[in-house]
């Protein structure tokens, strides 16, 4: 949370991967103050997921298996015992390999986060999957939907709250121009064998592979812009960093606004999802998204204006959260030394 927050994140979310108690002492710790310079931090707790894809080398490990209704609604109301807004489902079959849950189970953890006042994000890229979710009253898709159609489209219409968060990270095998040279940003916060290693990954990439990830990139950035323009609520994304693959936690956030930008929104729009949609989704708004009278004052001074080029979010002079400007120098130094510790 010390990274999100030397990068201009005021509040990040875990996604149904968290178990025991930690997580939600964290979560208290942070509000209460006792870590200024941290980035608040909510949890989902435990997700709900199919019993095929809960595996012990998997992030689902330790979620709850999704087989009745019953069941599930008793695992709601644990969630909700620990006061979790935004809870987290998996609603896919992983290109059929695995089972989906079974809709009228689906269906009840919805109702269930509903008379709760919780609300309720799916993962589902699968398009008949998608609508299945739509139907059931899902608030929040934790990824981009693989197709798009003219029915996904009117399903979107009639449930006009419901917000799609994007998730590009793969776009990097094809894009990372902030590798060559390194951006300073990045320089700051990421140790140099990172910045080479991932630079490496890419540079080994087969031709094939980067053509295939080529097209899988414009055809999302197409369907990106399809629910844009049927005013779909866009969200930044998830998987943002610490799952592996050298999501660097932090400036993911970052070049996550860059690639909105690359598929047709404007630097505003894209500043909008990362700010005021964002703070729809976690259900901040009252504190968090837009600068007003009466909220929370957590914002980030830059040195570049990011409507002439949305890269210039990167280039941060000073960071507040919760009124107080984050120590980033210290974050820095502390960071730097890890970095000799390691080498």
């Amino acid at each position: 949370m010390y990274r999100f927050a030397y990068h201009g994140v005021a509040a990040s979310q875990a996604q149904g991967s968290d178990f025991g108690v930690m997580p939600f002492e964290l979560r208290d710790e942070i509000l209460a103050g006792q870590y200024p310079d941290a980035a608040r931090f909510l949890t989902a707790g435990r997700g709900f997921s199919p019993p095929d894809d809960i595996k012990s080398t998997n992030m689902r490990h330790a979620a709850y298996v999704a087989l009745t209704e019953e069941g599930v609604r008793a695992n709601v109301g644990e969630l909700a015992y620990w006061k979790v807004g935004l809870i987290k489902t998996w609603l896919t079959n992983r290109n059929g390999t695995v089972r989906e849950i079974e809709p009228h189970v689906f269906e009840a953890i919805i109702d269930e986060a509903h008379k709760n006042g919780m609300r309720v994000m799916v993962h589902s890229t699968e398009i008949e999957n998608a609508k299945t979710a739509l139907r059931a009253g899902v608030d929040v898709f934790g990824h981009m939907i693989t197709d798009v159609d003219e029915e996904l489209i009117e399903l979107f219409e009639e449930h006009p709250e419901t917000a799609v968060l994007l998730a590009q990270v793969g776009r990097r095998t094809i894009h990372a121009p902030y590798l060559d040279p390194p951006d300073p940003l990045l320089v700051e916060a990421v140790t140099p064998a990172q910045i080479a290693r991932l630079r490496d990954a890419i540079a080994k990439t087969p031709a094939d592979e980067r053509e295939r990830v080529r097209e899988d990139w414009n055809k999302t950035a197409a369907n990106i812009m399809k629910l844009h323009n049927a005013g779909v609520k866009i969200g930044i994304g998830s998987d943002g960093g610490g799952q592996g693959q050298d999501r660097y936690i932090g400036f993911t956030a970052h070049t996550e606004i860059e690639n909105m930008v690359a598929a047709g929104m404007t630097p505003m729009e894209a500043i909008v999802a990362g700010t005021r949609n964002g703070a729809e989704v976690l259900g901040l708004t009252e504190e968090l998204g837009t600068v007003a009278v009466g909220k929370s004052a957590d914002f980030i001074v830059l040195n570049a204006n990011p409507l002439e080029d949305i890269t210039n979010t990167r280039k941060i002079d000073r960071v507040y959260l919760r009124g107080q400007e984050v120590d980033r120098a210290r974050l820095r130094a502390m960071w730097t030394a890890e970095m000799r510790k390691g080498d």
